[in-house]
């Protein structure tokens, strides 16, 4: 092979050049073969921080996943997402002043019934989705009442999801 042949002309012209400085062919066999090592171990250092591709896996993509979530989201089709995009493994976490998690599916549904059962929400919009390699974030606007408190605010948070096998398996809102 050309290789091969790269190789053989390589070692004549070392050979040449080391008979030429008056090295020994044992000097100069040792002098290549940690030539050789330190190549090897420039290559497997390069191949370390090369960077790697990223897979969410089958199904749909997170452009995919976000781009439904959101338009769905904006129709109100709130629990229509949950059944198509939830896996069952989905972990939800929720930002400062709650600062927890919730981890599958029963234990997302009934934090959210929870919540829906104190609010009332009046309008509800989703931006987005901005879409990352293994996910997407979508910022919304709500304007809730809180019907314990008898407190009406408007809301806005940012939800980032991450996707797998078209599945989201975890989300975190940020307010």
């Amino acid at each position: 092979s050309s290789q091969a042949a790269r190789a053989a002309r390589r070692r004549r012209i070392m050979a040449k050049k080391d008979k030429a400085e008056g090295k020994t062919k044992k000097a100069a066999k040792k002098e290549a073969k940690a030539a050789r090592k330190a190549e090897k171990q420039a290559r497997k250092r390069s191949k370390k921080l090369a960077p790697k591709e990223i897979r969410t896996g089958k199904g749909a993509s997170p452009l995919e996943v976000g781009t439904a979530l959101v338009e769905m989201f904006n129709k109100g089709q709130f629990g229509e997402i949950e059944e198509m995009f939830w896996s069952p493994k989905v972990v939800s976490i929720e930002g400062v002043g709650v600062s927890m998690a919730w981890k599958g599916r029963k234990a997302v549904e009934a934090k959210n019934a929870g919540w829906l059962e104190t609010h009332t929400i009046h309008s509800a919009s989703a931006e987005g989705p901005f879409v990352g390699a293994t996910g997407f974030a979508v910022k919304f606007k709500m304007d809730v009442e809180d019907t314990a408190a008898g407190k009406r605010e408007s809301m806005d948070e940012v939800g980032v999801y991450r996707v797998k096998n078209g599945k989201i398996v975890e989300e975190e809102f940020m307010y």
